[in-house]
């Protein structure tokens, strides 16, 4: 077991989980789990473990938890590479309704979350310009987020359903 797999083992046990250990052919006992810790999708149980409506979440989850002293959000720390948006944290500016929630919605689909208010989680604001007052703000407190046109999501979108061969 490497250092960080035993560290993040220990913190487990030590605020009252269990760590599962594999069975001897190396197969994880999916039937005595509640979460799979992964950093990747690539181990065999994964799909059924989705089927089984197991999380799959990354180490950082363990983490997000342990500071929040309960179990954090699960979409944000999905391993699975198509959610390709699960560090992405948006809320929106100036943005015309139904253009508002095509991105929530995309937003969504690809692994993020939405925030109509800004908060320290906020990573990204929509807006169609600088002079709305949730971007004031977020320039004021120098608030580490990115500010982003409409047009930004259609980029990471186009590149997702083409290298799905659409």
């Amino acid at each position: 077991m490497h250092a960080n797999q035993l560290k993040l083992s220990q913190s487990i046990v030590k605020y009252g989980g269990q760590v599962c250990e594999r069975r001897r052919d190396g197969s994880v006992p999916l039937a005595n789990v509640t979460h799979i810790i992964s950093n990747t999708i690539e181990f065999p149980e994964y799909s059924q473990s989705i089927a089984m409506m197991i999380p799959v979440v990354k180490s950082k989850w363990v983490t997000a938890s342990l500071a929040k002293n309960k179990q954090a959000q699960i979409r944000p720390y999905t391993p699975d590479p198509r959610m390709i948006f699960s560090d992405v944290v948006l809320s929106c500016a100036d943005i015309p309704d139904t253009d508002k929630d095509t991105i929530i919605g995309a937003t969504m689909a690809m692994g993020g979350m939405y925030s109509d208010s800004i908060t320290k989680l906020t990573t990204h604001i929509c807006a169609l310009s600088m002079d709305h007052p949730k971007v004031q703000m977020a320039v004021e407190k120098k608030h580490k987020c990115s500010i982003v046109l409409p047009h930004w999501y259609t980029f990471p979108a186009y590149r997702k359903y083409r290298s799905n061969g659409f």
